[in-house]
């Protein structure tokens, strides 16, 4: 058993013996660090969503509840991107575009981009990031895992790492947290071999 499953069994043992604190704050604390593997931050959301059900004894979030979440802290904000993800985000569009333009966290922000892309929205969205602001349509993107430059970093850092597989898994963890914070915006595919060096040396200089 690895790193991250045992953190999730920890937490789902906290869950089961009713210590929600204790449980979130090992949440919390995985969330808040530089790299989190897409499928373990996706299991750090729903058992977030679970504890948050069993807490208020809800099974999902109504428009109401999201939309007060999303003016709440970190954790709360993640839980709303996370209902909104299931949502058919078409009939969400206002709201969407109310918490992209206002302030929030840049993790949060960026999942919910993620879902607009994924679902294919075809609206112009105004996204306020830190002092400025930039314009997308989700419609006109593709899957961070289908972009070019991604497709590119990713062959480059197997190549970097051919013999060396726990360096390539934090190598494509890095990857990906670093791709997805750049949301609506994507580098260049030029730039994918400068940022898979980038990501190599900081990998090796934490090695050493």
């Amino acid at each position: 058993m690895n790193y991250y499953e045992e953190t999730k069994e920890k937490i789902i043992d906290l869950i089961e013996k009713e210590e929600y604190e204790e449980a979130k704050r090992l949440i919390k604390n995985e969330l808040e660090l530089s790299y989190v593997p897409r499928d373990f931050e996706e299991d750090l959301i729903e058992l977030l969503n679970q504890i948050d059900q069993k807490t208020f004894r809800v099974k999902s979030l109504s428009e109401e509840e999201i939309e007060e979440y999303l003016k709440k802290d970190e954790n709360h904000q993640l839980l709303a991107v996370d209902a909104l993800d299931k949502r058919n985000l078409r009939d969400e569009i206002y709201l969407c575009q109310d918490y992209l333009g206002g302030k929030g966290f840049k993790n949060a922000k960026a999942l919910l981009i993620d879902s607009l892309i994924r679902q294919q929205i075809d609206h112009v969205f105004i996204l306020k990031d830190e002092d400025q602001e930039i314009q997308f349509n989700p419609s006109k993107l593709v899957p961070l895992e289908e972009s070019d430059v991604y497709k590119e970093c990713n062959k480059s850092l197997e190549e970097r790492f051919l013999k060396e597989p726990s360096m390539l898994v934090l190598g494509k963890q890095l990857l990906y947290k670093e791709m997805i914070l750049s949301l609506p915006l994507l580098p260049d595919k030029a730039e994918s071999e400068q940022i898979a060096e980038r990501i190599e040396d900081y990998i090796r200089k934490a090695f050493e």
